[in-house]
Parts: C-alpha cells; sequence; structure tokens
C-alpha cells in the first residue's frame, strides 16, 4: 500500500487574449462556461468573454489528488491534498512552430535558410516555478531570431492550485513585414501560443518533498470565439478513442443516450449558430421522446439524425470508431433509453479531465486549433489523458503546438467556411430578436491574412441570450467601429 499524487487535469488548455490583466480559468465542469476569481476568492461564472473591448485571457488550472494504491495496484481516491501541504508548481511553455523540421499534414518544414535552429524555439530558459498560496506572476519569455517574446505567466490561488495564463494573442516577423502568404508556413514569423509539461512536488509538514508521480500538461491555443457551441467530436473524444486502441480503455457495451447519443446530437445542431442556418436548421425541433425510445417504429427518425451526425458536410470530418459504433448501435435500437435518469456520478479528477478537452475540436487536423494531429497517435499516451513524458521522442516540451499554423490567424482566415465552427465562426446572428435575419459574416470585412493578424481581436463572441422562452446564441462584443457586410 502506498501513496500516488497525480495532477488533474491531465491536459489542460488556456487561451491568449490581448487585455492586460482580465482573465477566466477555463470550464472545470463538463458544460461550464468557466469561471472568473473576484474579490477574496469568489468564483462566478464567466458571462463576457472581453472587457474594455479587449480579450480576457483563459487560465488552465491544476490541482493536486491523492490515491492510494493496494498491493494489487487498485488506486482509490481520497482526494485533493489539503492545506496542511506545501505544493511547488512548475511550468515550462515552448513554441517551437518556427522550428519545424518535419511535414506534418500541410505543415511543412519551416525556415530552411536559418542554420541556428535554436534562435527560432521560443522558451525560458528553464522552466518557471511557484509554490504556496497566493504565489505570483512569475513570467514565461523566450527570444525569437533575437527578439523577446512573452508566452504568458503562472501564479497559485489562495488553495495553492496552479494558474496558468498564456500569451497575449501578439503574432509578428522578423525583420517586420515579412511575407506572409500561406495559412500554415510563413518563414521568419511567430506567435505566442505554446504547450509544455506542469511538475509538481508535495512536502507534508516534517516530511521530504515528493514528486507527483503522474504529472500533466498544459497548451495554450488561440481564443474560442463561440464558446458554448461545441464540436461534434471534441479532444476528449479523440484521447478516448487513443485509450480504446492501447487497450486502456473500453467503450460500453450499450451506449447511454443521455451520456453518448444526445450530446453528438445536441453539439451537432448547435453548428447552426455559426454555420450556414439553413443547413442545420432542418434538424430541430428535435423530438427527444422518439429519439430516446428504441421501438422500431421510430428508427427511421434514429437513421435520419444519425446520418447527419455522422456526415455534417464539414471538410475532412471523421468520426472517431467508438462513437460510429454507439451511433449504429443507436439506430438499430441495441442502447440504453435512459431519458430523464438522474446524471452519473463522476469523481472531480475525472470531470477536471474531461471538461478541459471537451472544449477543443477533435477533428480536422488540417493543421488543428488547439493542437495537431499528434494527438491522435495512441503512442503519445501513458494513460488515458495523459502524455508519457518518457516518450521524448514523439513527447517534449511544444510537440503538441508545434505543426500548427504560424502565426494561427492565418489559419483562422483561410478556413473560412471549413472543419471548426465551433471555435472560429463562419456565420452568426446579431440580434437575438431576428433569428435568422439578422444572420452576418463573422469575420468580414477582413481579407488578407494579414488583416487577420490586425484585427482578430477586434471580433465578436457569441454567447447564449434569451429570447423569450427560447435561448439563442448571438455575436457580442465586436468592434462596433469594425463595420462589415451582410452575407
Amino acid at each position: 500500500m502506498g501513496t500516488v499524487y497525480k495532477i488533474h487535469p491531465a491536459i489542460g488548455v488556456a487561451r491568449v487574449g490581448n487585455h492586460q490583466s482580465a482573465f477566466f480559468l477555463g470550464p472545470e465542469i463538463p458544460g461550464s462556461p468557466g469561471v472568473e476569481i473576484g474579490p477574496g476568492g469568489a468564483e462566478t461564472a464567466v458571462t463576457a468573454y472581453k472587457k474594455d473591448g479587449r480579450i480576457k485571457r483563459q487560465a488552465a488550472r491544476f490541482r493536486v489528488f491523492e490515491y492510494e494504491q493496494d498491493i494489487s495496484g487498485n488506486l482509490e481516491l481520497i482526494g485533493e491534498v489539503g492545506a496542511e501541504a506545501h505544493v511547488e508548481w512548475s511550468v515550462d511553455l515552448v513554441n517551437r512552430k518556427a522550428a519545424l523540421d518535419h511535414v506534418a499534414g500541410p505543415a511543412a518544414r519551416r525556415n530552411r535558410t536559418v542554420a541556428n535552429r535554436d534562435s527560432l524555439v521560443i522558451r525560458s530558459p528553464r522552466p518557471v516555478t511557484v509554490a504556496g498560496a497566493d504565489h505570483g506572476p512569475e513570467t514565461l519569455a523566450g527570444t525569437f531570431l533575437g527578439k523577446q517574446v512573452y508566452l504568458g505567466e503562472i501564479r497559485t490561488d489562495q488553495a495553492g492550485r496552479l494558474i496558468v495564463l498564456g500569451g497575449r494573442g501578439a503574432s509578428g516577423s522578423v525583420p517586420p513585414g515579412a511575407p506572409l502568404d500561406n495559412f500554415a508556413n510563413n518563414d521568419r514569423w511567430h506567435d505566442d501560443v505554446s504547450d509544455g509539461p506542469v511538475s509538481a512536488s508535495v512536502t507534508l509538514p516534517g516530511q521530504k518533498p515528493v514528486a507527483v508521480h503522474e504529472q500533466a500538461w498544459v497548451v495554450v491555443a488561440p481564443p474560442d470565439f463561440a464558446p458554448g457551441i461545441d464540436a461534434t467530436v471534441s479532444l476528449y473524444d479523440i484521447a478516448f478513442q487513443c485509450g480504446i486502441t492501447k487497450g486502456a480503455l473500453r467503450p460500453e457495451t450499450r451506449p447511454s443516450f443521455v451520456r453518448h447519443i444526445k450530446p453528438m446530437i445536441e453539439r451537432t445542431v448547435a453548428l447552426r449558430w455559426v454555420d450556414d442556418w439553413d443547413q442545420w436548421a432542418g434538424l430541430v425541433p428535435l423530438k427527444w421522446d422518439e429519439l430516446a425510445d428504441p421501438a422500431p417504429a421510430n428508427q427511421r427518425i434514429r437513421a435520419q439524425v444519425a446520418a447527419r451526425v455522422k456526415d455534417p458536410d464539414l471538410t475532412m470530418f471523421e468520426l472517431p470508431a467508438f462513437l460510429r459504433t454507439y451511433l449504429d448501435q443507436w439506430v438499430a435500437g441495441d442502447f440504453v433509453s435512459d431519458l430523464g435518469a438522474p446524471a452519473a456520478a463522476e469523481t472531480v479528477p475525472r470531470l477536471l479531465d474531461r471538461a478541459a478537452l471537451e472544449r477543443c475540436t477533435g477533428n480536422n487536423f488540417f493543421p488543428g486549433i488547439e493542437g495537431g494531429l499528434n494527438l491522435k497517435d495512441p503512442d503519445i499516451y501513458s494513460r488515458p489523458f495523459r502524455l508519457d513524458r518518457t516518450n521524448t521522442g514523439k513527447v517534449y516540451p511544444g510537440c503538441l503546438t508545434e505543426i500548427m499554423a504560424v502565426p494561427w490567424q492565418a489559419d483562422f482566415r483561410a478556413c473560412e467556411g471549413d472543419w471548426w465552427p465551433s471555435q472560429r465562426p463562419d456565420r452568426v446572428m446579431t440580434d437575438p430578436h431576428d433569428v435568422p435575419g439578422s444572420v452576418a459574416d463573422w469575420e468580414a470585412p477582413i481579407g488578407p491574412f494579414q488583416e487577420m493578424v490586425d484585427n482578430v481581436q477586434r471580433l465578436g463572441f457569441i454567447v447564449p441570450r434569451q429570447a423569450g422562452a427560447e435561448t439563442v446564441f448571438v455575436e457580442v462584443d465586436r468592434d462596433p467601429q469594425f463595420t462589415r457586410r451582410r452575407p
């Protein structure tokens, strides 16, 4: 028997923003918008993603949990480490996009004429540490071709939990004005997204420090401009499929309608708020009682809806195998009809792992948005949802974001109408009382890539609003001086 410490979430997600101080914590409960920390440490749900016209950064928060291991290796959750424990955190954020030396999907070898590859890697000279409660901020920064680049900062909250903040969405070139003519590969350009390991040690009174056994990873991504709209396939689904492939996870014998089928349908239908309204509106209103009923009489409607989920007409869309099997079982009537049943209990660590990844796009890694194609590689995981830091050939600081577009704003511009409207909207509603009559191009009037670099932080966020008895999603907080055309 012995004590095992783990950091959760196993993979945390932060996002850049250009406000100097305002931030919120990313979702820690599935379906939550995230929270803001107020005076005295009070936490309230985030309701606005901009302040004073600037984008708030999304922070990733990490906690240490204690488990008890029996002689057979089974773990029992004891709980989050208490105030008596002194936790020291260490973070190593790295951006190595410009130093990419291989081809991965659309990502190609970059900056071939720069012999000193280290000069292209943005990284603090050493990992940055914080410890105890209310410590920090401590800055992470590096250089790109001699130019100083801020990557973020770390701090702790009142309970000594780690908070990681990323960059401020600043992209540029050395020298200024370098060509920006490709959606993924632009030499002498950099941005300030990153990723890297999160480590910790725990010291109990009168004892020596103990390194946390299962450490974590953090990804700093671009903003999510439609935080209440989720992709049909999430990064959680991608990691779950990798766990199945490795034999570490098993799909359920019969899918639950509430836990497996209904969320896929809801996520697909919600794309109408950020994509072509007419394409998706035909799926609503949904007759949940019929869809949850396994009777043969409802098989036709189940098949119609399943077909749309399997093929939502998004470029390069692919369902993970276990989700496709779940849909096939549902259509055949082989599922658990549990509509209206109480939600199954989940531990806090599992909720943290799931919430962080469910808000990320798990499809169409061309090159991706929060992370790249390597997230589909089972070899990078040691355990479900946890990266294998011993596999140094595939897992190293900066590995998850290095194949992403440089700068990310170019990919945002190029991908209008493609595969991730849940993060980068295509068409949006601007008036909650005029749906769909108030539809507008989200990015208009942005043209060339450079215009997206210059103006992306002026664009609006898509959030829920009440229109009578109905919840609709509309654009808010767009710069009122940034006028556009109607589609």
